[in-house]
């Protein structure tokens, strides 16, 4: 975590922002370049929607990354900035590989869509982060500190509306279903679960591990 800290020290943030950086890098395990353009996402669509950091379950975020391929770091960024993570269920992965997401305000009904601008990606993915050690099977955390501050550095160095183009607010419905705060034994191996994945079979209440038609 020292590490992390005098990192971004040398981006001179301000105190709030820095330390959520700081968090940011250490639950996300590296530095790299991805992750800080995710957080700058991230920042730029709650300032477009004109709200904060979600404490609560007030939004949610739509990433449009998919798995396996640098968009990995960029969702970790998108969840630090705007407090809608995965634990919560407030974000989800639509499988289009690409470095955007969609910002939903349930409380407004608005939404903002936020992609990372052509020339940054290129820029990113022709950097000697990318081409002299990533491609090569080099893991981010081995890459020297030199190579990856800068993927890091730069982003912050940059105006945001030469790193991301915004669209929106725009009118957006979004419905789900009520959160459970009941929990119930599952009757086959005892094993407590939210009320809202139990399932009825042959008259008994199971777990969907136990529930037979679920196999």
């Amino acid at each position: 975590m020292s590490d992390f800290v005098k990192l971004v020290d040398q981006l001179d943030l301000e105190e709030e922002r820095a330390q959520l950086l700081i968090s940011s890098l250490v639950i996300h395990g590296h530095v790299c370049g991805g992750m800080p353009l995710g957080f700058i996402a991230g920042e730029a669509a709650l300032k477009a929607l004109g709200t904060k950091r979600e404490q609560n379950m007030d939004k949610f975020a739509i990433l449009e990354s998919g798995d396996n391929h640098a968009a990995g770091c960029f969702a970790d960024g998108v969840q630090f900035a705007t407090g809608c993570t995965f634990g919560k269920g407030l974000m989800e992965k639509t499988k289009k590989g690409k470095f955007a997401l969609l910002l939903v305000d349930k409380i407004t009904k608005k939404a903002v869509h936020v992609r990372l601008k052509n020339e940054v990606m290129k820029a990113a993915f022709n950097s000697p982060f990318i081409t002299e050690f990533r491609k090569k099977g080099i893991k981010p955390s081995n890459i020297p500190q030199d190579i990856a501050f800068e993927m890091l550095k730069k982003p912050f160095n940059t105006p945001v509306d030469q790193l991301v183009e915004i669209e929106g607010p725009f009118d957006y419905e979004f419905s789900e279903p009520p959160a459970a705060f009941n929990l119930v034994e599952c009757e086959v191996c005892g094993e407590l679960c939210a009320e809202n994945y139990v399932r009825l079979e042959n008259s008994k209440k199971v777990c969907l591990d136990c529930f037979v038609y679920a196999k």
